[in-house]
């Protein structure tokens, strides 16, 4: 538990940790985005200022007196009537025009096309976009004008250069969300299995207490009536007859209790996978009547009427210890939980499918459907009072599907609710019937049974 409690608090504070983590990264780079948008208007502004300063140059440079011919970068020169007192830039289509006063009343038209400008621009800011007046601007976007001067120009940045740091700070975004939402996930399956390691070792911490208080009622029961038995003898209170039956009595509490050893010395062998089966094509016919011959005597002594359609000649690869001690519980159980009135077991052996099928059936109290897959757990006995008040251990069935699955096969349950009583099946696969002459050979490594020549 204290194990248990430290990882709680490490996933607490690591949670705390990565969330503290997720808020800074989107912050820094809310942050970062802001920066790359204040360093590119920096830019236009610094573009903007060395593509007013040329044109400033230009205008300045232009001479006082009429022009014979255009000089670059303009592309042509008009001299057309008009006041005008000072220079004056004037928006035109593909370019501006530079409006100088002349002697006489008259104004020369100097042309500056749009593609020396746009030369003057990519040199200053490449990239950069020149917005005529009257052009749409972008929509989120800022932009930079080039003066009043200059008819209403401005600039705006490279869209594309935009477009990619959005880009890039909406995959750090998606990026941190994601790791984010995935440690979440992880701690919350992290804690979900804490959680259920929690229940599930109450659980069986409780089943154990519930194993320890059945076997030492089960140790302590026959050992009371060996002792009662043999001090009565003893101090010669029971002679004759009455001593034997005594005796009788102090031997029945013996098997009993040699019983109680052998199943937790089989819990210990087959749950841990220590015993190793001896596996060899044998009859389960043969094995099954012995074992129901050995039973008998107790089902006669509980008044038990006991049924048994066993078909001949079953030969299936299995080790005859472990199919002997799975048959032996699965009878115990059917004897224990059979009805109290008019009490009968059902035991049935056929082949079906190339699996040989062992039939255990009662008409007792019957088994809960939510607890049909609970019985073969260590430990487990169930809720129902009658089966807490039936002595028992809760490992005979975990022992018997623990030797079924190292046979290959499988042990399942099955009940139509309380008060309709059990059937158990075991399967065992390989298994074939002898109905005629022949020999019957195992091939180990495939598992197969076959006729020999």
């Amino acid at each position: 538990m204290r194990h248990v409690l430290v990882l709680v608090v490490l996933a607490v504070v690591l949670n705390a940790q990565f969330t503290w983590w997720v808020v800074y990264s989107l912050r820094e780079n809310s942050v970062r985005l802001s920066l790359e948008r204040q360093l590119m208007l920096e830019e236009l502004r610094r573009a903007a200022l060395g593509l007013t300063m040329r044109l400033r140059a230009l205008e300045a440079s232009v001479p006082l007196g009429l022009l014979p011919s255009p000089r670059p970068p303009f592309t042509s020169v008009v001299l057309v009537p008009g006041p005008l007192e000072q220079p004056f830039w004037e928006a035109r289509e593909g370019g501006l025009a530079l409006r100088l006063p002349r002697p006489g009343g008259l104004v020369a038209e100097l042309f500056l096309p749009q593609e020396a400008i746009a030369r003057w621009l990519e040199e200053e800011a490449p990239g950069a976009v020149l917005l005529p007046p009257g052009a749409p601007r972008p929509r989120g976007g800022e932009v930079v004008p080039l003066g009043s001067s200059f008819a209403g120009y401005a600039l705006t940045p490279d869209r594309e250069r935009w477009s990619v740091a959005t880009v890039h700070y909406q995959r750090r975004v998606l990026m941190v969300v994601t790791e984010g939402a995935f440690f979440w996930l992880g701690m919350a399956a992290v804690v979900a299995l804490l959680w259920r390691m929690l229940r599930q070792e109450s659980v069986l911490e409780k089943q154990r207490q519930n194993f320890i208080s059945a076997v030492t009622h089960e140790l302590k029961t026959p050992i009371a009536g060996i002792r009662l038995a043999l001090e009565t003898v003893l101090s010669g209170r029971a002679q004759g007859s009455s001593g034997e039956m005594f005796l009788r009595n102090a031997l029945t509490d013996a098997e009993r209790l040699e019983n109680l050893v052998e199943k937790i010395l089989d819990l210990s062998r087959f749950a841990s996978g220590v015993h190793r089966l001896h596996i060899e094509l044998a009859d389960l016919s043969q094995l099954v009547e012995e074992e129901l011959a050995a039973a008998m005597p107790r089902a006669e002594a509980r008044g038990i009427a006991v049924e048994a359609e066993i078909a001949p000649g079953v030969m299936v690869p299995h080790d005859g210890e472990g199919v002997a001690i799975i048959l032996s519980n699965l009878l115990e159980n059917a004897f224990k939980y059979a009805a109290a009135e008019n009490p009968q077991v059902w035991v049935r052996l056929w082949v079906e499918g190339g699996q040989a099928v062992l039939e255990v059936a009662d008409n007792g109290i019957g088994i809960p459907r939510e607890e049909l897959s609970k019985i073969f757990g260590v430990f487990y006995r169930g809720g129902d009072e009658v089966a807490r008040r039936t002595p028992g251990t809760g490992i005979g069935l975990f022992v018997a599907q623990e030797i079924a699955k190292a046979h290959g096969g499988k042990l399942v349950a099955e009940s139509e609710g309380p008060g309709k009583g059990a059937r158990f099946r075991l399967l065992l696969p390989g298994a074939a019937q002898v109905d005629r002459e022949g020999e019957l050979e195992y091939d180990e490594a495939n598992g197969e049974v076959s006729h020999g020549s």
